[in-house]
């Protein structure tokens, strides 16, 4: 994304996070997370590239490498866009390649959020990010899928369009009121699961965007396997096509072919 469209192809500022790693494979496997999530996100190779990028638009959100570029380490990149722009309130999570707790103080002393330290699990990830920047953070991942449902055993229309283990959005056009408590089955690839869930909301037709009606579910009980299943599910789905960061994201390298 150049510099000059990134206000234009950015329509939700409230989503927009920065990734500075000079690390390309770094950059890709970041940049697929956390576009996963739905977020908004552009990655650049240094602090001057960051700080040049908070003219246009303020993040809500930076990840960085522990040493994102030959002259900053992430104490310093904070530090210089503090300095810069001290109305931005955005916070830093840093990535560590190995137990560091000098540095890791350092980080947290210079206004960073939390360090993690790679292999960055999915779910920490998540946790990490929902507390940082959302009103009301999840728990669990939530994907955007697209899965054959049942209501009550019976199947017409339904379709579900997101998941987590918490819960599901159906698009269905059998819509129920909120508090209508209801049994729900869902055709994973391997396997069927079954809840009884829920509604915590429904979306009438022509309510949102893709103008389909749906209703939003909370399951209120679900096996320890089908919660397992759902797990599976998602991490098979999020790890499609992203390559996990290496072991040491400060040394750069070529970036490895994609396993798509």
């Amino acid at each position: 994304m150049e510099l000059q469209n990134i206000e234009t192809c950015t329509a939700e500022r409230r989503r927009f996070v920065l990734v500075v790693d000079s690390n390309e494979r770094n950059q890709r496997f970041l940049t697929t997370l956390l576009t996963t999530f739905e977020y908004e996100v552009h990655a650049v190779k240094t602090a001057k590239e960051a700080l040049e990028i908070a003219t246009v638009i303020l993040p809500v959100l930076i990840v960085a490498a522990r040493q994102p570029d030959a002259e900053n380490d992430a104490p310093a990149l904070i530090q210089s866009f503090r300095s810069a722009n001290p109305e931005c309130t955005a916070a830093f999570i840093v990535i560590t390649a190995k137990p560091d707790p000098a540095f890791e103080r350092d980080c947290l002393r210079a206004g960073a959020l939390s360090c993690l330290r790679a292999p960055v699990t999915f779910e920490n990830f998540y946790r990490v990010i929902q507390i940082a920047i959302e009103p009301i953070p999840r728990m669990t991942i939530r994907i955007s899928t697209n899965l054959p449902a049942a209501i009550n055993g019976t199947r017409t229309d339904e379709c579900v369009q997101d998941i987590s283990e918490d819960g599901a959005y159906l698009l269905t056009g059998a819509l129920h009121r909120r508090d209508t408590k209801l049994s729900v089955q869902i055709k994973l690839p391997a396997s069927v699961i079954s809840a009884d869930a829920v509604v915590i909301y429904s979306k009438q037709p022509g309510s949102d965007w893709n103008g389909q009606p749906g209703i939003g579910l909370r399951f209120l009980r679900i096996s320890e396997e089908d919660r397992k299943r759902i797990r599976l599910f998602i991490r098979v789905e999020m790890s499609k096509g992203i390559n996990p960061l290496r072991p040491d994201p400060v040394q750069p390298s070529q970036p490895s072919p994609r396993k798509d």
